[in-house]
């Protein structure tokens, strides 16, 4: 079995009333992408987005009770590597939620084994109306009206347009290339940075309450409403985002 690259990637301490003189409960959230491989761009493109918004989130709330650790998986972009690496995410007790797998065919082969261990998915970036319905599945990829809206044949299409359109995401991202070693953000990193944010909010809201765990930050998804570069984010009853945007990709992969 080929082996799973695990990378730590940075920790931040999210408020949670009271508990100065506790020490903080340590979870982690897993980033799940191909790091090698044809597709590998995807996971690059990603990963410096999620380090930015702790780095962002730390700056905005420095106050220490619950400290998160976010950890990257490759899998490869190959969906029966996927499906093992997901069972290396879940049987992690301290893994509370999953980003990924950023394709089609690497969710659909990882998500059954996410969502039996009871983790809460983000997919950010496959349209919504191409992954099931599951209470633990929250659909941030563009919606079927936006899809229905986009009238271009067999065009690439993504839930952001490039970063320099937005003036929020080139505020946010600013040092992306300081993290990248050089290269510059995407529509992709837009779309992660929007999960990683989202979920870190939904952890915050989870943690002012009580202890966190898979069950409370499902809980706290489904009823998040987040302010994100792309629009305000939040789920339906089927945790379909309805409201989430369509670009037809400006750049060739």
């Amino acid at each position: 079995m080929k082996a799973v690259r695990f990378m730590p990637l940075a920790a931040l301490m999210l408020l949670a009333s009271g508990c100065a003189l506790r020490p903080p409960q340590v979870l982690r959230i897993a980033l799940v992408a191909p790091f090698e491989g044809r597709t590998r761009r995807i996971g690059y493109d990603a990963f410096p987005a999620l380090r930015i918004a702790v780095r962002n989130a730390i700056t905005a709330d420095p106050a220490r009770a619950v400290q998160i650790e976010f950890v990257a998986y490759n899998d490869d972009g190959d969906p029966a590597t996927a499906q093992r690496v997901a069972h290396s995410v879940a049987i992690d007790p301290q893994v509370v939620a999953v980003i990924g797998n950023l394709q089609l065919s690497t969710t659909l082969a990882a998500l059954n084994v996410y969502t039996t261990a009871g983790l809460p998915v983000l997919a950010p970036a496959v349209p919504s109306s191409q992954l099931p319905d599951d209470p633990l599945l929250f659909r941030m990829g563009p919606g079927t009206q936006a899809m229905t809206a986009i009238q271009c044949v067999g065009c690439a299409v993504v839930g952001a347009p490039e970063p320099d359109a937005l003036p929020a995401a080139v505020r946010a991202l600013a040092k992306f290339k300081d993290v990248s070693l050089g290269a510059a953000p995407t529509a992709d990193s837009v779309v992660a940075y929007d999960a990683a944010a989202l979920l870190l909010a939904a952890i915050h809201d989870a943690a002012s309450t009580g202890p966190v765990d898979r069950t409370t930050v499902a809980q706290a998804l489904q009823r998040v409403r987040f302010e994100g570069l792309t629009g305000t984010i939040h789920f339906d009853e089927h945790g379909i985002w309805p409201e989430a945007p369509a670009y037809v990709r400006s750049r060739s992969r």
